[in-house]
């Protein structure tokens, strides 16, 4: 899985057949601000990928290059 957040968000997106009303309506937050999260006009925070992240099942964790060669 790349770094780009948004771009991870997308396709899970699309894995589950998920519109980006239908995730503002389960993160709570409006459609328009998660299609400003989506299309880069706003930034993403902790709390906002805290809560899209628990509605797509989507779990972030940082592995540091000199695990990925041992790993």
């Amino acid at each position: 899985m790349s770094l780009n957040f948004t771009a991870n968000v997308k396709a899970r997106m699309q894995v589950l057949r998920m519109r980006p009303t239908d995730l503002a309506r389960k993160t709570g937050y409006s459609a328009q601000y998660i299609s400003e999260l989506l299309s880069g006009q706003k930034r993403w925070n902790e709390t906002n990928m805290s809560k899209v992240c628990e509605v797509l099942d989507i779990k972030v964790c940082f592995v540091f290059e000199e695990e990925k060669s041992t790993a």
